[in-house]
């Protein structure tokens, strides 16, 4: 009996002893979850700091002055296939828009324009389109239409018009004579053709063939 008893005091002992440890485990691992971790973070120095400011704007410079000279060998590129054009600028005439006298039918306007090949076409133009200086001369009517996408194909003037191309003979004769004749006062150019919206035409405004090239003045 009494060896019984000494036994089940020794198993109560240990069992006391397992759940003491258990506990103990236990407070620790809570301890462990809740505890604060720590982040150690690397300052850099105000050297490195520093050094890495000044690596950063030698970049942005490197950046900028590829760029200033794309643009600088952009402009002269430019430059280069820009020259001064002497042209002899051709409009009606008052006396042949009011009383019909083909003896007095041009007055001419010297100018010079300046202009590359691609752009020269586009500029006899515009000066065309405005309103003439010289005395007695009158409008060419250009105005009222879009020649934008007018070029210079080689040596030859490419003129394309677009609106509303309507008007009789004498608007006709006047629109083509100015731009023929003026166009063939630049020097490279040896030929003006037309087209209309883009595609050939037989004539602008019904009155006037244009369905070949122009290569002399248009009396």
């Amino acid at each position: 009996m009494k060896t019984i008893k000494k036994f089940t005091l020794i198993a109560l002992s240990l069992s006391l002893s397992m759940i003491v440890v258990a506990c103990a485990n236990n407070a620790e691992a809570e301890n462990a979850e809740g505890a604060p971790v720590e982040v150690v973070e690397t300052q850099k120095t105000s050297e490195e700091l520093d050094q890495e400011s000044e690596n950063a704007a030698s970049e942005n410079g490197q950046e900028t002055k590829a760029t200033e000279e794309k643009s600088d060998n952009q402009k002269e590129d430019k430059e280069k296939n820009t020259k001064t054009y002497s042209v002899n600028l051709v409009f009606p005439s008052e006396d042949y828009i009011v009383n019909g006298n083909e003896e007095n039918k041009t007055v001419s306007q010297k100018t010079d324009l300046t202009a590359d090949e691609k752009t020269i076409v586009t500029k006899v133009l515009d000066a065309l389109a405005a309103s003439p200086s010289a005395d007695s001369a009158e409008s060419t009517g250009l105005d009222k239409y879009d020649y934008s996408k007018s070029t210079l194909d080689g040596s030859k003037a490419v003129v394309d018009l677009s609106g509303d191309l309507t008007g009789g003979s004498l608007e006709e004769d006047v629109l083509v004579s100015s731009i023929v004749n003026s166009l063939l006062s630049v020097d490279g150019i040896k030929s003006v053709s037309f087209t209309v919206n883009g595609q050939p035409a037989e004539t602008l405004m019904g009155h006037v063939d244009i369905t070949q090239d122009f290569t002399n003045f248009v009396k």
